[in-house]
């Protein structure tokens, strides 16, 4: 399947929003979705990795080009088996942009909170969690308030799969669903994920999941909105 083959249609109706069975049943499926997801990536070669960073900075190319001077861009450093991200985070960089990347570790609070990155070099390595999971590289530069991403006209977020109607799966302890809450209404959310985490049919979502108006993988750029 190719990236150029989504379009907008309009999102399906909410599922599992209403009774709390329904609300088990998507959580369920979403939880499912991504033990699959996992399993795929697994499967990455390391060269894959390599590729992909450049690639993902090549078809990010155009929306920085597009960004005014000085613009707030939120994006994130990539960790695990997730697309890398960091030749898109030099690509802003270099075009100007102020960078806002989540901040999960010390002085950050249980509200969503972000760092502003002044290059790859002061990305530092997070201790796992406390449940033993990973964590993104942090900065240590001073923690901003969820509210900070009101100021962001581009926002890059990850996704284990992306739908054609833009709704993405993330990793499940809604943090970015919390924090697009802040976001403004004119800003540009991008999801990012591998190309065949891309999927015609509908993922499994609940009313407070925000859908995102483009596609960012290592195969191509497609708005869908």
């Amino acid at each position: 399947m190719s990236i150029t083959d989504f379009s907008r249609p309009a999102p399906p109706p909410a599922a599992g929003s209403d009774t709390g069975s329904g609300t088990e049943m998507v959580a369920a499926a979403k939880r499912a979705a991504r033990r699959a997801a996992l399993t795929r990536r697994k499967a990455i070669a390391a060269g894959e990795f390599t590729r992909a960073r450049e690639a993902l900075r090549d078809h990010a190319l155009p929306l920085c080009r597009a960004l005014p001077e000085r613009s707030t861009v939120a994006a994130y450093a990539s960790m695990g088996t997730e697309p890398p991200m960091d030749g898109v985070l030099c690509l802003l960089a270099d075009a100007g942009a102020r960078i806002l990347v989540p901040r999960l570790g010390p002085g950050a609070g249980d509200d969503p909170a972000w760092s502003e990155l002044h290059g790859l070099d002061a990305l530092h390595d997070m201790p796992r969690s406390a449940t033993g999971g990973l964590r993104p590289r942090e900065p240590d530069t001073r923690v901003l308030g969820a509210q900070s991403l009101a100021g962001a006209s581009l926002v890059f977020v990850p996704a284990f799969a992306i739908d054609r109607h833009g709704i993405r799966l993330g990793r499940g302890a809604g943090w970015y669903d919390r924090a697009l809450a802040y976001a403004s209404p004119s800003a540009r959310i991008i999801g990012v994920c591998w190309p065949w985490e891309l999927t015609d049919g509908p993922l499994p979502h609940a009313r407070h999941d925000v859908p995102v108006q483009g596609i960012l993988t290592p195969a191509g750029l497609r708005m869908v909105g």
